[in-house]
């Protein structure tokens, strides 16, 4: 039986949240675990007699909280204060608010949000992550009851939108894939050869990258990464795990490499998954002496090079080595992107990546790729598998999509005008003829696999979009009544392609009016029809 997720509330922990009788200054500086950052400590100490010191106890005592009780990883933690916390002492000293924590009011957090507005040299994005990152520490101290509680104290959704600008990168397409596993391969050679030109840890961060690119592991997991991460498989001969622990979810996740026996003691490089692994422990076995006590454990360590601050010391990879790794990588081989531009990499495309790749292998199938990459459906629909350009030729209607007809005001034979009642969603090439059309003399009326047809059409002209988006409508009314989740997930998912595909050809606000359009006014088909039946009730509808 699957061991089920523990939801108890860590034990409560004592921390101090207002300045002693005898204050003693050193109390702010929050000593710091070994992170993925390279901060080890968080010194408050510089906001003292800033008219603030209230503020200044009562965030300390709510880091060192969230440290205790080990809620939160520390690398969130250093983020809190860096990006979140510094920027509200920031704001109350620049503005010269005169309130204490117990006297936070609503609008006090909407006028640093006003504030963090104002800041035009901070991007969208950026502006939301410093109110989020500061929200999370505020809402902290009011669960505790340092700051007081207001029903309406965080505005709802106060950057509307933000979730749409910005998605991160977009997983490699399978030509900059395959650039980039010749390009792994060639320096794994050379490696092995004793012919690599770079440093220890560049050569380090291509077994990395080799190892991360087949398991798509989370970036810290995987760099901290213990000596004896590799476990026997329970029945897959040719496959071993890799056990990796997440703090996030504290808790240890599996990795499958796979693994042939025939390479052992082979003069040419082993490319599975677990030959790599191996050959990186084996580069690093003889350093595990000279390491760190907190590093004998890990896999990626490597000597400093003479010009670097750490000098001819044993270290282990982190974020930025891995950066400068990468981008020695991307220089040595000249790796482009399709577009032509120089290659834009790190573990967290390699991870979508890996996630795109099997959700295509699964025939689409959102859930088992979630299952397998270790978190819920909605994260993986909304963090990793981007809507690719791959994925927009292959999928529904956009190969079909007569935008330049609308736009050069030229008329195309081919597209035949819709049968009233019979296609209402758009525009088809032949609907006596078409791709599902059933081609027995009688137009095509099965309006729901348009979306999956290739003779589908959609004009970018107010008329098409109008009727598109009355389809759009109906299908969020009957999301709501649809009696199984397979239903709504496939209403939910058509709705999705319409929003991806009309933000990607058309005028964003031609598609707004259309879409507002359709609402107050949708087509009179849509307008009436419906999917759902009455409910039957003890026999009686």
């Amino acid at each position: 039986m699957k061991n089920k997720k523990p939801f108890g509330a860590p034990a409560p922990v004592e921390v101090t949240t207002t300045a002693p009788q005898s204050v003693d200054a050193t109390s702010l500086v929050i000593d710091l675990p070994e992170n993925p950052s390279t901060t080890r400590s968080l010194d408050l100490t510089p906001w003292l007699g800033t008219g603030i010191d209230a503020w200044v106890w009562a965030c300390a005592g709510q880091l060192r909280a969230f440290h205790a009780s080990k809620a939160v990883t520390t690398y969130t933690i250093v983020s809190y204060w860096r990006h979140g916390m510094r920027h509200f002492f920031e704001y109350l000293e620049a503005s010269g608010a005169a309130f204490e924590p117990q006297s936070v009011e609503p609008r006090h957090i909407l006028q640093y949000i006003g504030w963090i507005k104002d800041h035009q040299d901070w991007s969208y994005g950026t502006q939301k992550d410093r109110y989020d990152k500061t929200k999370s520490v505020l809402a902290a101290l009011v669960r505790r009851g340092i700051v007081q509680a207001h029903e309406d104290l965080f505005p709802a959704n106060p950057f509307p939108g933000s979730n749409t600008l910005k998605n991160g990168a977009k997983p490699l397409s399978q030509t900059e894939r395959l650039r980039l596993a010749m390009a792994l391969r060639e320096d794994i050679i050379a490696i092995h050869k004793g012919a690599f030109a770079d440093t220890d840890s560049a050569a380090m961060v291509v077994y990395l990258l080799a190892v991360a690119i087949r398991t798509g592991a989370n970036p810290t997991p995987i760099l901290e990464a213990s000596r004896d991460c590799l476990r026997d498989h329970a029945f897959m001969p040719n496959m071993m795990l890799m056990e990796l622990f997440k703090r996030r979810g504290n808790a240890t996740k599996l990795l499958q490499l796979r693994y042939s026996k025939t390479h052992d003691g082979s003069l040419a490089v082993p490319m599975d998954g677990v030959a790599l692994l191996r050959k990186a422990l084996l580069l690093s076995e003889a350093l595990v002496r000279d390491a760190k006590p907190e590093h004998k454990d890990r896999v990626w360590l490597y000597r400093a090079e003479l010009k670097s601050s750490a000098s001819g010391k044993v270290t282990v990879l982190t974020g930025s080595t891995v950066g400068f790794g990468i981008a020695a990588l991307i220089e040595r081989h000249d790796l482009k992107a399709d577009d032509g531009q120089p290659l834009r990499l790190n573990l967290s495309r390699l991870r979508k990546t890996l996630e795109h790749r099997l959700w295509i292998l699964s025939g689409g199938d959102l859930i088992a790729t979630a299952a397998m990459m270790g978190h819920d459906p909605k994260t993986a629909d909304i963090h990793y598998l981007a809507c690719t350009q791959q994925m927009r030729e292959n999928a529904t209607f956009v190969g079909e999509a007569l935008q330049d007809i609308y736009d050069q005001g030229s008329t195309d034979r081919k597209v035949i005008p819709i049968l009233p009642g019979k296609s209402p969603t758009g525009r088809c090439k032949d609907p006596y003829h078409g791709d599902k059309a059933p081609k027995n003399g009688e137009p095509c009326d099965d309006f729901f696999s348009c979306f999956a047809c290739k003779s589908y059409a959609v004009v970018g002209s107010p008329e098409d979009l109008h009727r598109l988006f009355s389809f759009y409508w109906f299908l969020e009314r009957e999301m709501n009544h649809a009696r199984t989740e397979d239903w709504r997930a496939e209403f939910r998912n058509t709705m999705n392609m319409i929003d991806r595909f009309t933000a990607d050809k058309f005028d964003a606000q031609l598609v707004a009016a259309a879409k507002a359009r359709a609402r107050a006014d949708p087509l009179k088909f849509w307008a009436s029809y419906t999917l759902s039946s009455p409910e039957v009730v003890n026999g009686q509808t």
